[in-house]
């Protein structure tokens, strides 16, 4: 998400300016400077209503893409504008259950009068307490590591670590916090929730409502050359399908997330452009499709709204889990869900445990094999709504990870029977060393 160099967020406003300025590509300075409104517009307002942090911090640290946006905070209304240049305006309005969403392409209103979510948790689920070390966790080994994940080395190399929480046999063994965030802080894992999506196809294959090895049930695909395209080739970005992933200028990426009233809706829209299977594309447009025929298998829009709360977030305890909604009601499956460091650690512990959790079986048995499986022409990088990692030697050979924009992870390493979740907001991602840091908790196991 939003891979932007230094360089690059630098030149953005003169990009804007010359290409308004000089009368060429009036059109495409126009639609960036509507993008940055309502990345600035969404990012203000999730951080403020869903993490509860202040203004100030979030202008300080996450609209470095977008220094050029004037933000405005109604706290009444719990709604915020963003201009850019007078040229763009974006509003984004949070609701209880449903985070924040950009007013785009409907009105206001019309997103008001949506369901809305009131699911009521009476599990009474504890949270993680800090356990006691068992004696083969060296706590000096584990503590550096997670120290040097927080160490800012370089004013030019932003790190900026908010969270780690280390969970090792299912138990809370260290976990630290940036001085403006806490256990109960909310914090976006940006492309982690593309696993969470798949969690959420899970559950419809173990109740029978999808085959993923058969045609994707998507009607506007039925009589066209996309017929054939599988659910788990859309899981495994693997669909054929074209799709712009380009943060760093209007793309199919930018405007589906910030600009179109239904990220899945317009996703649903690409063309074929090769044989399934034939190419691997990493492509968040997959899946949001993947929301909108998630959406498609209930019978109204508060089940689907409860479902991941009901069948998934309430079982293994993930209470402070958000996932937002675009203007159509449907779950920006791709990029927007907040959770704790220690929900998010829940998560990947469900995966640890074969998707099994207290004893109930959660997800569908061999669901979490499949989903760690290589996908064929990804190098083995890839699995279904997983990342994996072959680029490491050294690194654990059974890993794998949830990944998001600024160096988001939650990575399951079922050998070591470890978790291990890095929150943050880095900039560039290449400046936090992830396979270090992992392989650096890893060590403190003897």
């Amino acid at each position: 998400m939003l891979q932007l160099s230094k360089r690059k967020k630098i030149i953005i406003s003169s990009l804007i300016i010359l290409s308004i300025g000089l009368g060429y590509g009036f059109n495409f300075g126009l639609e960036y400077a509507n993008i940055a409104a309502s990345y600035a517009a969404k990012t203000v307002c999730s951080c403020v209503f869903v993490s509860g942090r202040t203004f100030e911090s979030v202008k300080s640290e996450d609209l470095y893409a977008v220094p050029m946006a004037e933000v405005q905070i109604d706290e009444t209304k719990q709604e915020v504008i963003a201009k850019v240049y007078h040229l763009a305006e974006a509003k984004a309005i949070y609701r209880k259950g449903l985070g924040c969403t950009l007013v785009n392409e409907i009105s206001e209103t019309e997103i008001r009068q949506q369901a809305n979510l009131q699911v009521i948790d009476t599990l009474p689920i504890q949270d993680f307490t800090l356990d006691s070390i068992p004696p083969n966790v060296d706590v000096n080994i584990l503590q550096q590591a997670i120290d040097n994940a927080f160490e800012e080395k370089e004013k030019s190399r932003i790190i900026r670590t908010r969270a780690v929480v280390v969970l090792y046999k299912g138990h809370l063994i260290a976990e630290k916090y940036a001085p403006t965030i806490s256990p109960q802080t909310p914090l976006l894992g940006w492309s982690m929730t593309k696993s969470v999506t798949n969690a959420m196809v899970g559950l419809l294959v173990k109740a029978g409502k999808i085959n993923i090895y058969q045609p994707a049930p998507i009607d506007e695909w039925k009589n066209d050359e996309r017929k054939a395209i599988t659910t788990d080739q859309l899981l495994r970005m693997s669909s054929g399908l074209s799709f712009e992933e380009n943060y760093a200028k209007p793309s199919d990426a930018t405007r589906m997330l910030f600009r179109k009233k239904g990220a899945g809706v317009y996703a649903l829209s690409s063309k074929l452009a090769n044989e399934p299977d034939q190419v691997w594309y990493y492509s968040s447009g997959t899946s949001n499709i993947l929301q909108e025929i998630i959406r498609r298998q209930f019978p109204n829009h508060i089940d689907y709204l409860a479902f991941p709360y009901l069948s998934l977030f309430q079982k293994i305890g993930m209470k402070s889990a958000v996932m937002e909604v675009d203007a159509l009601g449907t779950f920006i499956g791709s990029s927007f869900m907040y959770a704790t460091a220690r929900d998010w650690a829940k998560f990947g512990q469900l995966f640890l445990q074969d998707g099994i959790w207290q004893g109930e079986r959660i997800l569908p048995e061999g669901w979490v094999k499949y989903s760690e499986t290589p996908t064929p022409k990804s190098n083995g990088r890839y699995a279904a709504q997983f990342w994996l990692e072959a680029r490491d030697k050294d690194f654990p050979k059974d890993a794998f990870m949830a990944l998001g924009f600024e160096g988001q992870s939650v990575t399951i390493i079922p050998s070591k029977e470890l978790v291990i979740v890095r929150l943050g907001c880095t900039p560039n991602e290449n400046d936090f060393d992830r396979n270090q840091f992992v392989k650096d908790i890893v060590k403190a196991i003897k």
